[in-house]
């Protein structure tokens, strides 16, 4: 069964809160927009939600991983290998399943589709007979071919009156980037306060340790007490490592720094496009040339989203 056919499939059996384009609806061509919208939408959201709980329970199970294996060869905790173990069996069952729920693929590919099919909706309110499958960037075209085929199966058209949609997509989307700007500055600024206290902490611990080692351990190295001491300054060292391993790997896929720049390049994009529009109006080469842009940010967003699959940590 290829892509096409999943999504299809997909979209007839699950159940989820509709998300719509617009309120009311009434014209075929933009109910049947709407509605295939509002499927790629809902399961872009709820693969993504997968994949995050993925990536989530693959870095933790690694960590963990790594820290069992430290506990194990510094104490000496035999049974802590037959925990390693069951770590390991349990980081290959989480990537089986995750390759086999293919959300990674299907929330980038659905989010693509459903941005494509709003951009469509717009498109054709302003009157513009242009369909959008045929202002796909190239990358968009190869990739993701079955993308092409949904959007060539709507009709042209037929609206000849012009609608305006300024507010309803220029101002609305660059309301929503503004918005998602701020929460991803937010998430980007806790992230970067998290890595600054484990590397701070880490440094710390690793000159605590050159301390003992050098003053300490070096003039006693048969004392129990100093022994306790250096294989106590050991786990930490190990854990700290084990703790820099997951906010590595998982903090490092959510991508924030690039999504930051997206918003404030779409912001950028829709604040010029506003501007132009109070000067010349809403012509079809102003809203075809957004268009593009806007197409070319959506690829560069499925580009970079892409390298961040899910991979085993150990």
């Amino acid at each position: 069964m290829n892509h096409k056919e999943i999504f299809y499939r997909e979209s007839k059996k699950y159940q989820f809160p509709k998300t719509n384009i617009a309120q009311e609806i009434s014209e075929p061509l933009f109910v049947e927009i709407n509605r295939l919208f509002s499927s790629a939408d809902g399961l872009s959201i709820k693969n993504g939600e997968k994949h995050r709980r993925v990536l989530l329970a693959l870095s933790i199970v690694g960590t963990l991983l790594t820290f069992s294996f430290l506990i194990y060869d510094e104490i000496e905790i035999y049974g802590l290998i037959l925990a390693c173990g069951i770590m390991i069996v349990c980081l290959f069952v989480i990537r089986h399943f995750s390759v086999k729920l293919d959300c990674h693929r299907k929330y980038l590919q659905y989010r693509v589709l459903a941005e494509t099919l709003r951009l469509q909706y717009y498109l054709s309110m302003a009157a513009i007979r242009m369909k959008v499958s045929d202002l796909l960037p190239w990358s968009i075209q190869m990739e993701i071919e079955w993308i092409k085929e949904v959007l060539e199966t709507l009709p042209m058209a037929e609206t000849k009156e012009k609608q305006s949609v300024l507010e309803c997509w220029i101002k609305d989307q660059k309301s929503y980037h503004q918005q998602a700007l701020k929460k991803a500055e937010k998430n980007n600024k806790r992230d970067k306060v998290i890595g600054k206290s484990v590397l701070f902490i880490t440094i710390l611990a690793y000159l605590i340790a050159i301390v003992f080692e050098f003053f300490v351990y070096k003039n006693n190295p048969s004392s129990m007490n100093i022994n306790s001491v250096r294989v106590i300054l050991k786990v930490v060292l190990g854990t700290m490592s084990a703790v820099t391993l997951f906010t590595s790997s998982y903090y490092g896929k959510m991508s924030l720094d690039n999504k930051i720049d997206d918003h404030r390049r779409m912001i950028a994009l829709y604040q010029k496009s506003e501007q132009e529009i109070e000067i010349n109006g809403e012509t079809d080469e102003l809203l075809l040339s957004l268009a593009r842009e806007f197409l070319s940010e959506n690829s560069n967003w499925y580009a970079y989203q892409k390298k961040n699959n899910p991979d085993l940590v150990i």
